[in-house]
């Protein structure tokens, strides 16, 4: 089929823009797969044509096919990603985000009637899995879903970034997205692992670079160290204190009829850290009635820590 390098107007009919009763329908032809317990690791492919059946075949064939098609005043090209007017969304503050999609085709028999093959973007909680934790609230998520539209249901185009993380200089303001989602197995491509915990990084949080060994390192893993370095510090010494013999004691015991002394101490629960000014702010928090600090740090005492490297202990700046 010859390409028309123009564009396809759209002009309005006061049409529904509802997405539930679409004019075509798309089933996936996918050959068996033999079963195998083995978990397949996520294989994405953006436009899946070669596995679509188009529903009525005959009549998506005949339209014809083009690169842009407008809106209004606005042109979108294939290759973009739009905004989609979701159904239900009225503009009121605080409604579910409107979709997002590529554009992978347009064709139109009409100026009526103009269609979009797209690719759906997932927001992390429409996943399957849900929102992972290491998932930013601006995060959107690449899939190869297929869907055909109509074209009067496209608002807007989109500013949205993929970060490459393996790019540590990347910057971006706004939507941005880095997994893929592929609609055909159901797997989600993995993260770049951050940390000596080998966990996703989310970018609404904090991460220290270390400038000896290079590996990135999460706040609250640095925080969780702190706070458990305390928390043992504090209960050797209150263990010691609590073995010390007793001098009066010792005088009127006999031998061998005393079992040795055992400690009762517990870690200490309530430790805090912050990172702050390029330090670890460590202080304890006192309970109410609590007049003993069983880590040995007077309440109204603040320890400024120097940051040290999770992976080979040398001062992080």
């Amino acid at each position: 089929m010859n390409e028309d390098t123009s564009s396809a107007s759209i002009k309005s009919n006061n049409r529904r823009l509802e997405l539930e009763t679409p004019k075509f329908t798309i089933k996936i032809n996918l050959p068996k797969q033999p079963r195998s317990k083995k978990k397949r690791k996520a294989h994405f492919e953006l436009d899946i044509i070669d596995k679509l059946i188009i529903e009525p075949r005959a009549e998506w064939n005949m339209m014809k096919e083009y690169s842009i098609f407008k809106h209004g005043e606005i042109a979108f090209e294939r290759g973009e990603i739009v905004e989609v007017k979701r159904p239900g969304n009225d503009g009121t503050p605080g409604e579910r985000k409107e979709w997002l999609a590529k554009v992978l085709e347009v064709k139109a028999d009409s100026p009526h009637c103009v269609y979009v093959r797209v690719a759906w973007f997932y927001w992390p909680e429409d996943l399957p899995m849900g929102r992972m934790e290491y998932h930013g609230r601006n995060e959107a998520i690449e899939s190869n879903h297929p869907d055909i539209i109509d074209a009067m249901t496209v608002n807007s185009k989109v500013d949205i970034k993929e970060w490459d993380e393996e790019d540590e200089e990347a910057t971006f303001n706004g939507y941005y997205y880095r997994q893929q989602y592929d609609y055909l197995s159901g797997q989600l491509t993995a993260p770049r692992e951050f940390c000596i915990c080998e966990r996703y990084y989310n970018p609404d949080t904090r991460i220290v670079n270390c400038p000896g060994c290079n590996i990135w390192m999460h706040e609250e893993c640095i925080i969780a160290n702190a706070v458990k370095r305390h928390k043992k510090s504090s209960l050797t010494a209150k263990i010691g204190d609590d073995l010390k013999p007793d001098p009066l004691a010792e005088k009127g015991r006999k031998k061998g009829r005393d079992k040795p002394k055992k400690s009762t101490s517990k870690p200490d629960q309530n430790v805090a850290a912050v990172l702050f000014d390029g330090k670890i702010r460590i202080k304890e928090i006192i309970k109410k009635g609590d007049d003993d600090s069983d880590s040995g740090l007077d309440a109204d005492t603040i320890i400024d820590e120097d940051i040290r490297c999770l992976k080979c202990g040398i001062v992080v700046p």
